[in-house]
């Protein structure tokens, strides 16, 4: 009897423990994983740019755009390594997926003239200027001018890159020919130059290029001067390279000068109907709103003398871009000052919407007027 009694007991128990975790269960059981929904929320607003080879600036420069633009599914950008210039054009204008690319208006130039896609001034469409591209000309000991490269060994970045395709015609305009081109990241070519495989490299990047701004004193390698003649002004204007750039390659208070182009942000020019163009008008939205954070210390020293109202001749901006400037250029010119009116009667007039200067002028307004006001 009492082993009845027993065994009834436990069972009564192990009913009440079923009935219970069923309940808790039922309580705590998530909805199930909706795949289609999850997947159209996560591609929704993903923009893929193309940036440049690893360790190099342009990809440096994708990544911080990605660093101040990513917000969780409402806003992402995938930085992708690539060939280049040349290499970005051509996967904006054929590649399936591709939103956003790094480029100079130097290549676009020279695509448009070659006719090589076609009326590629229709298909490309900018959305702002990014940086200068400088052209760095860095030399084994042995090498003291321009002229002692004649029959060397030169690297010329990536291939695809705007350097594999100007470089060698950079130095042909300065008499330079017979050359032996190679085409390899600037990281290997240091190396390749400290064996003795090769005699100089050469780089038309941003400033600092990662791989130079860490060479250390002593190395004897130094950067030649490139001068600025007729025959480069068409594409070229004059810059120069510092200690503050590269501290182990230059003495302080000592500049080298160059030649240097423009860096451009592209995209395919999408109707304003398509989806294509909603998510890349997204991306505008997003990226002049916080373009500020891009001159702080952490990102690259380059973006601090961006100008991205100015324009390109021969050249559309995209138009959610122009719209954009647009709108905050007449909103900063009602908005309050955002400085002292007794001081500002002494300054002069402001330069119209339609002066790339005064578009940046008044760009800036905006970002430190918006700053201001009340978050809601």
């Amino acid at each position: 009897m009492r082993i009845f009694i027993a065994l009834l007991a436990l069972s009564h128990v192990s009913c009440v423990s079923s009935a219970i975790a069923q309940s808790v269960g039922k309580g705590n059981a998530k909805a199930p994983f909706a795949r289609e929904a999850e997947r159209h929320k996560a591609n929704e607003s993903v923009v893929v740019l193309m940036g440049g080879s690893l360790g190099g600036s342009y990809l440096q420069l994708a990544h911080d755009i990605a660093v101040v633009v990513n917000d969780g599914d409402n806003m992402r950008v995938l930085p992708v390594a690539s060939d280049g210039a040349f290499a970005n054009v051509r996967d904006i204008v054929l590649l399936k997926g591709v939103d956003l690319a790094i480029s100079t208006v130097q290549t676009l130039n020279a695509l448009k003239a070659s006719g090589e896609y076609g009326n590629i001034e229709q298909q490309i469409a900018y959305i702002a200027p990014l940086s200068v591209d400088t052209f760095h000309l860095l030399v084994r000991p042995e090498i003291h001018s321009i002229q002692d490269l004649q029959g060397k060994r030169v690297n010329f970045n990536g291939k695809g890159s705007g350097t594999a395709r100007f470089g060698p015609m950079v130095l042909k305009a300065l008499g330079v020919t017979g050359v032996i081109e190679a085409a390899m990241p600037q990281g290997d070519a240091l190396q390749a130059m400290r064996s003795g495989e090769l005699h100089a490299t050469a780089c038309s990047c941003p400033l600092p290029v990662p791989p130079f701004a860490a060479v250390q004193p002593g190395s004897g390698f130094e950067f030649l001067e490139v001068p600025y003649i007729p025959a480069l002004e068409q594409d070229y204007v004059p810059a120069s390279l510092t200690n503050v750039h590269y501290p182990g390659l230059i003495d302080k208070d000592k500049k080298v000068h160059t030649i240097a182009t423009s860096t451009i942000l592209i995209t395919f020019n999408w109707g304003r109907e398509t989806e294509r163009y909603r998510k890349v008008e997204k991306f505008v939205n997003a990226f002049f709103l916080n373009f500020d954070k891009l001159k702080q210390p952490a990102r690259h020293p380059a973006w601090r003398s961006v100008n991205l109202a100015a324009t390109i001749r021969g050249w559309q901006r995209f138009p959610a871009a122009q719209q954009w400037l647009d709108r905050q250029a007449a909103e900063a010119k009602s908005a309050p000052p955002v400085v002292d009116p007794t001081v500002a009667t002494g300054q002069p007039a402001r330069t119209g919407p339609a002066n790339p200067g005064g578009q940046e002028r008044m760009f800036q307004e905006f970002l430190e007027w918006s700053r201001s006001r009340p978050k809601r």
